[in-house]
């Protein structure tokens, strides 16, 4: 009685273990990243899209830079390509009326993400933020001096 309880104990035990852990697998599994299309937006500090602006597209091989692409944004400020194979490393310059910026594009290095900018109206909204609080502190200060006073 005794030896058939440890029995199926451990019986249970084995069904547990083998239902509860994951297989294991000796079969290899591979991965292949593609890239198909980079896009590439562009606009002005108050958050206008840099739409018709001129774009080129260098690509950077063993440290030496080869024009690619040139083409231009479109009414949204994007700009697509599709990257050259065995090319990992980019530099995009986009330029428009005497504005120009350029950002270096690495996929091997990953992207690096850019500090985003608050909008007008949260700008504003900021601003008057500080002016309340400067206006508090200098209450603050000046309830404090007539309280010494008296």
């Amino acid at each position: 009685m005794r030896i058939s309880k440890t029995l199926n104990f451990m019986l249970l035990v084995l069904v547990l273990c083998t239902t509860l852990m994951p297989v294991a697998s000796a079969h290899r599994v591979y991965l292949l990243e593609q890239i198909n299309e980079v896009q590439i937006k562009s606009w002005y500090g108050g958050g206008t899209a840099m739409a018709d602006a001129d774009v080129e597209i260098y690509s950077i091989k063993d440290g030496q830079e080869e024009l690619y692409l040139e083409g231009k944004t479109d009414s949204e400020g994007m700009f697509y390509f599709t990257p050259k194979l065995g090319v990992s490393k980019y530099r995009a310059v986009v330029s428009a009326t005497g504005h120009s910026t350029d950002k270096v594009i690495d996929f091997a290095g990953g992207m690096q993400q850019e500090e985003a900018e608050l909008p007008l109206a949260m700008r504003i909204f900021a601003g008057f933020g500080y002016l309340i609080g400067l206006a508090g502190i200098a209450m603050y200060l000046a309830a404090r001096k007539l309280k010494n006073e008296h």
